[in-house]
């Protein structure tokens, strides 16, 4: 027995909402991109930017939805369906270039960017303050860079600021917390897209169910008028 158009309705409703969600969390990250990520890596505003962008286009795709199916307006499911399907193409390629090309380019670009802020340590202590008191870290690649420069360890690389003795001093470096950190947050990431990927799927499956749906009911109702 098949799902009558009814509860079709309703679930795609119900996974418009929950793209809702999930396209907010998108839009999260890729401000945690744009605010962390590129303040060390140069040249990422364009990722985060394209995460932002897709949360958004999510949430407008999620929205046309639900206006389609309450309406049950046939044209406008038909573009949802279409929508979605290149949406998850989208989807695809975006996951692909940030398992692959992207990662690369973000790995080059922390190098980059902690080389810099090292260069910017040894004429002004305090560039790596930040991240050290943040990732509990220390130097770029240890406590030691602090020696290799004769610099005394600031405050930022100790346990609640008190360097009392070398036990209190965090070892490791920030670029490799930093690695990490954003390991981390990039799986949040993936698993947000293919969680997307598999509702949205799904989505354009009851779209277009529902589409068929209202089509046989339109050709019966014309039926029982002829």
């Amino acid at each position: 027995m098949g799902l009558s158009e009814t509860t079709v309705k309703h679930l795609l409703l119900l996974l418009n909402f929950v793209y809702t969600v999930l396209g907010l969390l998108l839009i999260g990250f890729g401000i945690f991109f744009l605010a962390y990520v590129t303040s060390v890596s140069i040249g990422e505003n364009v990722v985060g930017g394209l995460i932002i962008g897709l949360g958004v286009v999510i949430i407008i795709l999620s929205v046309f939805g639900c206006l389609a199916a309450i309406h049950e307006s046939p044209k406008r499911l038909l573009i949802y369906v279409i929508a979605v399907v290149l949406l998850i193409l989208t989807q695809l390629m975006f996951l692909s270039m940030v398992s692959h090309g992207t990662q690369d380019g973000i790995s080059g670009s922390i190098n980059e960017g902690f080389e810099k802020l090292w260069d910017a340590e040894r004429n002004e202590t305090g560039a790596l303050e930040y991240y050290e008191s943040w990732l509990h870290c220390c130097g770029v690649n240890g406590s030691e860079d602090y020696a290799v420069i004769d610099h005394a360890v600031p405050k930022s690389c100790c346990v609640e600021l008190k360097c009392v003795d070398r036990s209190n001093i965090y070892k490791v470096g920030c670029k490799s917390q930093f690695v990490e950190y954003l390991d981390d947050r990039l799986l949040v990431f993936k698993i947000v897209c293919w969680l997307l990927i598999l509702g949205e799927a799904i989505g354009a499956f009851l779209g277009w169910l529902l589409l068929t749906g209202l089509k046989n009911q339109g050709r019966r109702n014309n039926a029982v008028w002829m």
